[in-house]
């Protein structure tokens, strides 16, 4: 599972999460670990795409066949939330953004974690906690730690949008920036 966000609006950065999108597929068939992952999409855009302050970010996960273990990398991404009995473990990235700056490439760091029925990741953009109220109070990552709490007991459908509702409540209207939420549940 892969969820990215890339710099900017519009067509040109359509385009450009596009071709990130086809280099992920290709990349796919030749590794499906979340770290070398990151690595060659991070290579690929920097060293063939680069453009002044183009960047994206990504978390991957990948489930193995028992769906009972993940393994987790992400580079300049929000942290993931993996939920499980009422408590929200925060799974942090392991690098900074992706694609312009050499420096700035993906570790080869990864977290295992043992999954067990009922918990649910919650991978999302940035778009869903760098939201402002009418005070100017941004929501934050503990912003939408609350709100995946208190909805937590939903069925996943429901979880989903009493999400996205509670972050437009917050800001008192449509949502400003582009926004991803990827929900998954272990059966």
């Amino acid at each position: 599972m892969i969820v990215c966000d890339v710099s900017g609006h519009g067509v040109g950065s359509a385009l450009m999460a596009n071709r990130i999108y086809s280099e992920a597929l290709h990349a796919l068939e030749r590794t499906s670990q979340p770290a070398n992952l990151l690595q060659r999409l991070h290579a690929f855009v920097h060293d063939r795409i680069a453009q002044d302050s183009f960047f994206f970010t990504m978390s991957t996960a990948r489930f193995h066949q028992s769906g009972r273990r993940m393994t987790f990398a992400a580079a300049g991404q929000p942290p993931a939330m993996l939920v499980s009995n009422g408590v929200v473990r925060l799974l942090d990235s392991q690098s900074g953004i992706l694609g312009c700056l050499s420096e700035v490439a993906p570790v080869k760091s990864v977290d295992e974690i043992e999954l067990a029925p009922g918990d649910r990741l919650v991978l999302y953009t940035d778009g869903l906690v760098e939201v402002f109220n009418s005070l100017g109070d941004m929501l934050g990552v503990e912003g939408l730690e609350r709100s995946v709490l208190q909805s937590e007991g939903r069925p996943i459908g429901e979880l989903r949008q009493a999400i996205v509702d509670a972050v437009v409540a917050w800001r008192g209207g449509p949502l400003a920036d582009d926004v991803s939420l990827v929900i998954v549940e272990v059966f």
